[in-house]
């Protein structure tokens, strides 16, 4: 047990900040005493340590902002965080149903799922493909638009030139990936 030197207190050795030059090898304030001395420097000296900050974001920025999207690359790219990332997602989905039709609608009212292609373009495409899924190659099934390049990703398109078509098992099992089962020039002779 170790008294803290500004509140008085005796509290367990866990609740002091490691320190290596003293004796106890802990900080003489507690946890809680630290954080309230420092809200109140900072209350302060607030608008000096905003400028602080802002100077060093201006003069790091792009070593920041590469550290940051390299962390998130590294997230993405372990198995378990996209696992419960994905659950969280849908669970979320699942709980706030309103804000899901609401951010729908936003979609909708800017023209994401409004095609900029016609009918008689889709029918040249399937026509085109034999009327049949570029995945599977099943003939004679319902056939869905697939974006090549998902809306979801920056930069997609709702044109035509990234549209194929799949029927409604590989369009749902392709999801969100950029596949492109197109035939090449070369596989098309």
């Amino acid at each position: 047990m170790i008294v803290c030197k500004t509140c008085r207190v005796e509290k367990d050795e866990n609740d002091f900040h490691r320190h290596r030059e003293t004796a106890t090898r802990r900080h003489p304030s507690c946890k809680e005493c630290r954080k309230a001395e420092r809200r109140a420097s900072y209350g302060k000296n607030r608008d000096k340590q905003q400028a602080q900050m802002r100077a060093y974001y201006e003069k790091n920025g792009d070593t920041i902002r590469a550290q940051v999207r390299e962390r998130s690359a590294e997230k993405r790219r372990d198995p378990e965080f996209v696992k419960r990332e994905t659950e969280y997602n849908r669970e979320w989905r699942r709980r706030n149903p309103d804000k899901m039709a609401a951010a729908n609608a936003r979609q909708r009212a800017q023209g994401r799922f409004t095609p900029d292609w016609t009918a008689e373009e889709w029918q040249q495409l399937l026509d085109l493909y034999g009327r049949s899924c570029l995945a599977c190659g099943k003939t004679g099934v319902k056939l869905q638009p697939d974006h090549v390049i998902p809306l979801s990703w920056p930069g997609a398109s709702n044109a035509i030139d990234n549209i194929q078509p799949l029927c409604g098992p590989c369009n749902r099992s392709k999801s969100d990936q950029h596949i492109d089962y197109r035939p090449t020039p070369q596989e098309a002779l």
